[in-house]
């Protein structure tokens, strides 16, 4: 990563190898916040995905799309393997494409009966809403950020929020919380009181004390390393325990990955080639 002079914006790379997969890709991104005056994406990014053994380039494709599938998956998959079997009920404050792909990639693991959708932004909230109640079954219902905190057995929170969103005194023994907003320091969805309360699992424990959820708590002295129980992927491979019991709050930091985009980059190759997608040119 590296800052602009004064206040433009940042400029990142993010690169992954998954070997088992044999994918390989790196992300090269840009957050310009004068960007919205232009009637610009704040966030800019491409992705490169290459021959896992010769390295050679083999796509070019649209960076934003990459992340927002691989974080909404990424939301679900802290869920798949933190959250209760029986959780039927979402809450997802946030609703832009983030949201939007975190229930989508839920729905896929949980029969959801209930689903709270809370943003500051009314219109936002509202588009969210009319989409997600042409796609899905299950009630969607508009909400506060406190009733869809209250209400969700899993709650999913994608936004940029600086201050906390969510409160210590909403929250009841058994619910999981996916946090995928926090991806830079002083960025905070949880009141800090209450991650004393979560059993933490991150995606990588150094990005998230760094500048993950955890990351103001954590040099506040507000938070002990020792709460974290590890990396998500130490559970699913049976190396750490996840959820204990019914009665804990578990918690998934998520700051994303690089490897995320390379095996999602490698999905969307493998489909363009399949199903005859995008541009074929000669480098």
């Amino acid at each position: 990563k590296c800052h602009f002079p004064g206040s433009r914006g940042l400029w990142f790379f993010m690169g992954g190898i998954v070997e088992p997969l044999e994918a390989m890709a790196i992300k090269l991104g840009s957050t310009r916040a004068d960007n919205v005056k232009r009637g610009l994406p704040a966030g800019v990014s491409q992705v490169i995905y290459y021959n896992c053994e010769t390295a050679e380039p083999l796509a070019f494709m649209e960076g934003s799309r990459v992340t927002v599938l691989r974080t909404g998956a990424a939301a679900a998959v802290g869920a798949k393997y933190l959250a209760r079997p029986e959780s039927n009920v979402a809450g997802i404050i946030g609703t832009g494409r983030v949201g939007s792909a975190s229930l989508e990639a839920l729905n896929e693991s949980y029969c959801l009966e209930k689903v709270y959708a809370a943003d500051v932004n009314e219109e936002a909230r509202q588009s969210f809403v009319a989409t997600a109640r042409e796609l899905y079954p299950f009630p969607v219902i508009e909400a506060s950020p406190e009733q869809a905190v209250r209400a969700a057995d899993i709650l999913i929170t994608a936004t940029p929020a600086r201050k906390p969103i969510v409160k210590k005194r909403w929250l009841s023994g058994g619910q999981h919380i996916s946090a995928m907003g926090a991806d830079r320091s002083g960025k905070q969805e949880m009141e800090a009181a209450a991650l004393s309360e979560f059993r933490i699992v991150c995606d990588n424990v150094e990005q998230c004390l760094e500048y993950g959820e955890l990351n103001n708590a954590y040099r506040a002295g507000l938070l002990d390393r020792g709460r974290i129980v590890g990396e998500i992927g130490e559970v699913i491979l049976g190396r750490k325990e996840g959820r204990r019991s019914d009665e804990e709050i578990t918690l998934f930091d998520s700051t994303g990955m690089g490897i995320q985009d390379a095996a999602v980059a490698k999905l969307i190759y493998d489909t363009a080639l399949r199903e005859g997608f995008g541009t074929l040119v000669e480098l």
